[in-house]
């Protein structure tokens, strides 16, 4: 029996990167899974991903920042599956890279709509379903941003802060129906994205970290299937940092030139 036998998971933003291994690793877990991303395509394939390995999982295409994409959403869930067990709040945007005064005023409302306003309807749509059943779990994906400030980009790093506020409020309003929230905040991660930057242009992001790399995305999938399962039975309105140290620490000048060398040798451009 898998580590989430018999649970129905909703897992927004799972057509790539991290949503899509955390929707493939629940699978794998014994979890009925439905995809939810914006893009038909993408969702199909994860979907396809998990058929081929043996899981089961269903596809639904919503934009998570719409009230009425959220309700038909949770509504096919429990069509399909009959119940709703987990919620992984995944999907998000990144904003404009500029100081906050250069902001884009709608730039920074469509941040804030995606990767908060997302989140919160999601969850009030799931909510009620959980109640009735007696119980789920909500995990929510900020960010190492979501505690710490990073120059240019103050729409995304609101979002993130923010949607940790929302994950407490969540744990408090929800607790005594039975359902826990907690957040994951990871650092950079192997994903896409990543691999199409110049290693030259993020190794001092990675020489933060005490690992001089970034993390692979089924690392901090890791983390998610750990908070959403019953082992976090008594964990709620926590805030698991999935950073390889990089808050816990202020990297001396020694340190950061040795992790700039470590992750540029690993990527071969040294």
């Amino acid at each position: 029996m898998g580590r989430l036998a018999e649970k129905v998971a909703i897992v927004t933003g799972a057509g790539q990167g991290l949503g899509e291994s955390v929707a493939v690793r629940f699978a794998a877990e014994g979890a009925r899974v439905v995809v939810v991303d914006v893009n038909p395509q993408t969702a199909a394939e994860t979907v396809g991903k998990i058929h081929a390995a043996g899981g089961d999982a269903i596809a639904v295409v919503a934009d998570c920042s719409d009230e009425q994409d959220t309700q038909s959403m949770a509504a096919a869930t429990v069509e399909q599956f009959g119940r709703i067990d987990i919620l992984v709040n995944n999907a998000a945007t990144f904003g404009d890279v500029a100081p906050v005064y250069e902001i884009d005023a709608e730039v920074w409302d469509r941040v804030i709509r995606v990767n908060l306003r997302g989140p919160f309807l999601c969850s009030k749509a799931v909510i009620p379903q959980m109640k009735r059943q007696g119980g789920g779990s909500i995990v929510c994906v900020s960010s190492m941003s979501g505690v710490c400030g990073n120059e240019n980009q103050a729409d995304y790093n609101t979002s993130k802060h923010g949607l940790i506020g929302l994950t407490r409020c969540i744990a408090q309003d929800c607790g005594l129906d039975g359902i826990r929230a907690n957040a994951v905040c990871p650092t950079g991660m192997n994903t896409p994205m990543m691999a199409n930057t110049p290693a030259e242009n993020v190794a001092t992001y990675a020489a933060m970290t005490l690992m001089s790399r970034f993390a692979e995305p089924s690392e901090v999938a890791n983390a998610i299937l750990f908070l959403a399962s019953d082992e976090a039975s008594y964990i709620t309105g926590a805030v698991l940092m999935v950073d390889g140290g990089a808050t816990a620490i202020q990297p001396s000048k020694r340190q950061l030139e040795v992790g700039q060398t470590r992750f540029l040798a690993r990527s071969g451009n040294q």
